[in-house]
């Protein structure tokens, strides 16, 4: 990140481009994404569909088939993009949000805190449901764990 380090990822998106003087994850993201063949990952995605409260990310996480060697942008590299499931949020791709629960879950390193906003938000946006997510069997003691806090998230 050299001269970038110390700035935030909205101030840098900003000297991108000035036109957006309120940036949000989704300008943040359609900045530092123009014109690069990757999708929205993990809590990227989360944040930027909606189901977290907005926490604040030091970098955007794709997949990709390269890595683009850009400021607050972590490749996670795949053989085949077309391989990986998207949909096309606000002209950006992206994980399904069910997708993303799914390798949150799967990965260590995945913020707990966006796992509990996750599911949380899941549970109410799909009328009290969990409803619509596969949960691999692998991942279902994981994912119980969060489904019961997730249902409980806005009553504590």
């Amino acid at each position: 990140m050299s001269n970038d380090a110390n700035k935030s990822i909205f101030s840098y998106a900003y000297e991108l481009d000035k036109s957006s003087p309120l940036l949000t994850f989704v300008n943040v993201d359609q900045v530092l994404l123009k014109n690069l063949d990757c999708i929205v990952c993990l809590e990227s995605a989360a944040d930027l569909l909606g189901y977290t409260n907005g926490g604040f990310r030091h970098q955007i996480t794709v997949y990709s088939e390269k890595d683009f060697h850009k400021p607050y942008i972590h490749c996670i590299l795949v053989d085949d993009l077309s391989k990986v499931p998207f949909i096309t949020h606000k002209g950006i791709k992206v994980s399904p949000i069910e997708v993303a629960i799914n390798d949150m879950l799967e990965r260590d390193t995945t913020d707990v805190e966006v796992l509990y906003e996750t599911f949380a938000h899941y549970y109410f946006l799909n009328n009290e449901s969990y409803n619509g997510l596969n949960i691999p069997r692998k991942l279902e003691k994981k994912a119980n764990h969060f489904k019961e806090e997730g249902a409980l998230f806005y009553e504590q």
